[in-house]
């Protein structure tokens, strides 16, 4: 399974292997070499919104009602998400 953000450029593709999702830079120079960002189901689905262009009340409000949680702690995961993004210098 493959998703990519930025469908011009596939510079962030999200595999499934080992039973974990794993976001890899398909772009890096590889020294120093990257590793891939791992995440939980949840944070491939924030992913695969945001390569869909939704926002981040939409995803919250599609995802709250799928997983039967509170849109504000659905915000809170996106914000955790899009922080540690940010910490591995991914940029959407």
């Amino acid at each position: 399974m493959s998703f990519c953000l930025n469908q011009s450029k596939a510079r962030y593709q999200l595999r499934y292997a080992a039973g974990i999702y794993w976001l890899l830079d398909m772009e890096q120079p590889g020294i120093p070499y990257q590793k891939p960002l791992p995440m939980n189901e949840t944070g491939a689905e924030i992913w695969h919104m945001l390569g869909q262009g939704m926002s981040m009340e939409n995803m919250a409000k599609t995802m709250s009602q799928q997983h039967g949680v509170s849109e504000e702690e659905v915000r809170q995961d996106i914000q955790q998400f899009l922080q540690q993004l940010q910490q591995y210098h991914i940029t959407i």
